[in-house]
């Protein structure tokens, strides 16, 4: 005489099958939102540096007369206080972003991007579009249009003035 069986839960093989393609489900998720996290996180830095570059330049042009172009680009980084003044209510995170000037009366605004390789790669994508320019040194920015294709730099960069 057979016995009338019914199964009552799930067998260990398909058990360990559902819970095997959960996993390789869950690493390729993982694996493409670093991608989009580096992305927005490039995306923002470059968004900072145009809000910090027009900030400056709204400063520039309001203290031109109170400030000959050599003295402003000396003092930069102890006028960045006034300067991110006129970003008024704006979102701006504005930590890690500096001024930077030359005695030739350049100035530029750069962050810090030596502790993200992916975010590196990133910005190194789309700098001939957005204008970025790489530097190993905070004070190794150029104006030069060539230096704006970068790899390894520690520095990413915008040129105001």
């Amino acid at each position: 005489m057979k016995r009338n069986m019914k199964r009552k839960g799930f067998t260990l093989v398909e058990l360990l099958i559902v819970i095997v393609v959960i996993g390789i489900l869950s690493a390729m998720m993982m694996l493409s939102s670093t991608e989009a996290v580096s992305s927005a996180k490039a995306s923002n830095i470059v968004s900072n540096l145009r809000n910090m570059k027009t900030a400056a330049l709204a400063y520039y042009v309001d203290n031109v007369d109170t400030y000959d172009s050599a003295s402003v680009t000396t003092d930069i980084n102890t006028k960045s206080a006034d300067i991110l003044k006129y970003l008024g209510n704006s979102n701006t995170d504005t930590k890690g972003y500096k001024f930077t000037g030359k005695n030739s009366g350049t100035w530029f605004v750069y962050y810090d991007i030596t502790n993200d390789a992916n975010v590196r790669t990133k910005l190194a994508g789309r700098a001939k579009s957005t204008g970025l320019i790489g530097a190993n040194s905070e004070t190794g920015f150029t104006s030069d249009d060539t230096k704006a294709q970068y790899g390894s730099q520690k520095y990413v960069g915008m040129f105001i003035r």
